[in-house]
């Protein structure tokens, strides 16, 4: 079975979730290596702990990133899976693909922000764009069982 082509989107959004979340741990390996001890390779967990302020922020936007992922890729392929098992009805399923791409794009632009915010501890602006993510989130579920 060929990957389908009309997902290619949201299947990439994905994989852009993956690569943000990646890249959200370079900060951390940064104050890691500028702690006093130098990198604690056998116990990095116990080393957050002892972080400056801004790579305390840089593990815990890491580690939401990482939820956001989890929650987003169960979004999508929730979504994608339920249109293979669903018979095509035509326009409607274009309509919905559509629809869907651009909230997951939404979502990928939306976590861009998110990090810097998290890092800078933002929070206010934060808080209001977590929760539009969130709304995306959801709104992928919902489209999944129309």
């Amino acid at each position: 079975m060929a990957f389908p082509p009309e997902f290619v989107v949201q299947f990439s959004c994905v994989f852009a979730m993956f690569l943000i979340w990646f890249f959200s741990l370079v900060p951390i390996r940064r104050a890691q290596s500028l702690h006093e001890e130098g990198y604690d390779n056998s116990n990095p967990r116990d080393q957050y702990t002892k972080l400056p302020d801004w790579g305390k922020r840089a593990v815990a936007a890491a580690n939401n990133t990482f939820e956001g992922l989890a929650f987003f890729s169960i979004a999508v392929f929730t979504q994608a899976f339920s249109r293979f098992l669903q018979p095509a009805s035509g326009k409607d399923d274009n309509k919905i693909r559509t629809v869907v791409d651009i909230i997951c794009i939404i979502y990928i632009i939306l976590r861009l922000i998110y990090l810097p915010l998290y890092w800078y501890d933002v929070a206010s602006a934060r808080s209001s764009i977590w929760a539009v993510g969130t709304l995306c989130i959801i709104a992928i579920f919902v489209i999944a069982f129309i």
